[in-house]
């Protein structure tokens, strides 16, 4: 029996994926480096929806006066993710959620340090997305 409820593949499920970098400060191969600067991490692919975007910091920063991130879709920009504090342990920033990829984007790290730094700052860059355009084949059961 045909399902009338259902138009053209709607209500077929979706998987939600995630992107996630474990960032090390330091000069060892793959670090990011102590100093402040931008850090090209990935790309998200096309046809995505961010949902959420944050940073769990493992390992705080010793940066003298203060040590924060943002994560963009360019260089020095905020667009997936804003404040976060590198000096405080636990989830940080705050997410911008709602931002369509289009073709694709790139994901920027962002750091901003003021005061002496030595490398001993660890943190994870978490990103949640939606390929909205992939399915899994599966339907919800509606009734």
């Amino acid at each position: 029996m045909t399902d009338l409820v259902r138009k053209n593949n709607n209500m077929q499920k979706k998987g939600i994926c995630v992107f996630a970098a474990g960032i090390v400060e330091g000069t060892a191969d793959g670090n990011v480096s102590s100093a402040a600067g931008n850090h090209l991490l990935g790309y998200l692919p096309p046809d995505s929806l961010v949902l959420n975007t944050h940073i769990q910091v493992q390992v705080v920063s010793d940066a003298a006066t203060s040590a924060s991130a943002t994560i963009g879709t360019a260089s020095a920009g905020a667009q997936l993710m804003t404040g976060a504090n590198l000096k405080t342990a636990g989830k940080q920033g705050t997410s911008v959620s709602g931002v369509e990829t289009g073709t694709g984007v790139p994901i920027w790290l962002n750091v901003a340090k003021a005061g002496g730094v030595t490398a001993v700052a660890k943190y994870l860059v978490y990103i949640q997305y939606l390929e909205y355009e992939k399915n899994t084949g599966e339907y919800t059961k509606l009734s």
